[in-house]
């Protein structure tokens, strides 16, 4: 289980992408470039989403919601609202990456009041969404997406279930079309493309379950109906894609919650082993891949799950006192983003679990003894706080005052820090040092 990552810096994705030129700041007068299509402005907001250039693409965004809307009025009856919902979903999304951009830093800052700041941006989404909604709603392929987003930005549980009950509807009515194009019901055959999108449809309806199922497990978890609708919707999801590890890991949830422990570990296995030695790389987007119909831009592969999912499974198997497939987990987690300091804080801690389970007790020959998992927790809960000396307002108490516990007892015990894969210096090695070395 040794480490062996190097402690670098991430570089950023922007540099897979050429740049732009600045756009001059949109304006509601302000008209585009006859020559400029709404198609074309989509795809360049997709390349600036993908280089992490929100601000970019919003202003691309924005361009491209005046142009739609400017065409729509121009045809009248007759005109196609599709690329103007698309152009709104997309706008909602970046307004959604920027908000979070926005919320961290004002919080980290310190410098307002965050909740007015939240609530605000959530009423701009929200009407970027209904919009969004409402024009899907003249149009025979209305799409999810806006019910999935306003579903996440809802003010009450109730709100937030019926989002996620329309945009499970919709996806299940194309489900169903595209059932009956595979068996020529409707006069063909379906096309290849539509016939491809079946895989996505389903990981969106399975989605929209999960959600519906971690509203039971939390907000409306005193319903009396909690359990059975968790029971329900999981089989439901499952069937619907059983390659999701989204399903198996809610229900390793709910069965810790029903204190049922070893069907949680076979259910956090199994969701696991889906995408355990999944190779995820950089990822690019294209205009066939608009509108975005799920919670995240697509990655390289379907059944990788983000970052804060993978932590979360993590978490449920340090819960289940499952200490390596956590280290595991973290430590891939590391190698991703060696300044996450909840990573390191959770590896210091599962380290520290797993030298107190295997105590003195015999072990088979690759096993780290408990003196060398304490040395690695030492070493994880010192980077840890490495970084909280550098921003310390972003501390949590609580963390903040486990580790210092954890130190002291590693103190007392006399474990020095692995040495890891840090420099020769004992810092961390930045990238680009690396690079200058290089030339």
């Amino acid at each position: 289980m040794g480490r062996t990552k190097a402690r670098r810096k991430q570089a950023s994705k922007a540099d897979n992408f050429p740049s732009n030129a600045t756009a001059p700041a949109p304006s509601t007068s302000a008209q585009a470039p006859p020559s400029v299509t709404v198609e074309a402005l989509l795809v360049q907001s997709a390349q600036r989403i993908a280089a992490l250039d929100y601000d970019r693409a919003k202003k691309l965004c924005f361009q491209a919601v005046q142009l739609a809307n400017k065409e729509l009025q121009e045809k009248g009856d007759g005109a196609d609202p599709r690329m103007l919902r698309d152009a709104l979903e997309i706008l909602g999304t970046v307004e959604l990456e920027l908000g979070d951009i926005a919320e961290a830093k004002e919080v980290l800052s310190g410098s307002r009041d965050i909740l007015p700041c939240i609530q605000a941006h959530r009423r701009v989404l929200s009407q970027h969404f209904a919009a969004s909604i409402q024009l899907a709603s003249a149009t025979p392929d209305p799409s999810p997406a806006p019910h999935l987003y306003l579903a996440q930005l809802s003010e009450t549980p109730q709100e937030s279930l019926t989002h996620f009950g329309n945009a499970l509807a919709i996806l299940q009515a194309k489900l169903a079309a595209l059932e009956r194009a595979k068996l020529g019901l409707d006069g063909g055959a379906g096309t290849q493309e539509e016939l491809e999108d079946e895989g996505e449809i389903r990981r969106s309806a399975s989605r929209a379950l999960v959600g519906m199922t971690e509203l039971y497990l939390t907000d409306l978890c005193f319903e009396p109906e909690a359990e059975q609708n968790c029971e329900k919707y999981l089989k439901q999801a499952a069937e619907l894609d059983p390659s999701d590890p989204e399903v198996y890991q809610t229900l390793a949830s709910v069965r810790l919650s029903q204190q049922r422990e070893e069907d949680a570990k076979q259910a956090l296995h199994k969701g696991w082993e889906i995408w355990r030695n999944v190779e995820v790389g950089a990822f690019f987007l294209s205009f066939a891949q608009l509108p975005f119909r799920s919670f995240a831009f697509p990655a390289d592969s379907p059944i990788y799950p983000p970052g804060p999912s993978r932590l979360t499974c993590a978490k449920l198997f340090l819960e289940l006192s499952e200490h390596v497939p956590a280290l595991e987990i973290l430590n891939r987690l590391e190698n991703e983003d060696d300044e996450d300091s909840e990573v390191w804080y959770l590896s210091g801690w599962a380290w520290w679990l797993l030298g107190e389970a295997r105590g003195d007790k015999p072990r088979a020959e690759d096993d780290e003894s408990k003196e060398e998992c304490w040395s690695e927790a030492k070493l994880c809960l010192e980077n840890y706080l490495r970084l909280e000396e550098r921003d310390p307002t972003s501390s949590d108490p609580e963390q903040m005052s486990h580790v210092k516990e954890l130190m002291g007892k590693l103190d007392a015990a006399g474990i020095v820090a692995s040495n890891g894969a840090e420099g020769e210096d004992g810092g961390w090695e930045d990238a680009s040092d690396e690079d200058a070395m290089e030339e």
